[in-house]
This record gives C-alpha cells, structure tokens and sequence, in this order.
C-alpha cells in the first residue's frame, strides 16, 4: 500500500467517524424534541393505585426481575 492511498484511507476513516457522530447528536436531539412535543397525560386514581400496588410489591421482594421473565419457556 502506498503512503498516499493509507493516507486516504486515513482521511475517509476521519470523515466516517465525523459523520458517525453528528449522525448520533442529530438523533439525541430527534429523541429529546420529540420527548418535550409529547403530550402528558394525567393517569386516574386506579391507575395510580395499580403503580403504588405493583411498588409496594416491588419493595416487598414479591416482583421478579424482567430476566427472570426472559429465561421461563413459552
């Protein structure tokens, strides 16, 4: 290989990583605009007693972890 093609190579792997980059700033700002245009929504008194039940059990130990869930056939 010649020092002028590793030289290009060189430059493409630079300009590749750049784009990479700005690729993934462009994408974190998608994700952060889109989280602030999104509506909230009040949740109901069942749903709020339904998240304090499944927290209270979570706290009490009677909650499987989500990998648990992920092992057990069918």
């Amino acid at each position: 290989m010649t020092r002028m093609t590793q030289a290009t190579f060189d430059d493409i792997y630079t300009e590749v990583k750049k784009v990479t980059q700005r690729l993934d700033a462009i994408e974190k700002t998608l994700i952060s605009m889109m989280t602030m245009l999104m509506p909230e929504e009040e949740l109901s008194e069942e749903e709020w007693k339904e998240l304090k039940k499944i927290e209270a059990e979570m706290k009490s130990g009677q909650a499987i972890p989500l990998e648990e869930l992920e092992k057990t056939p069918g």
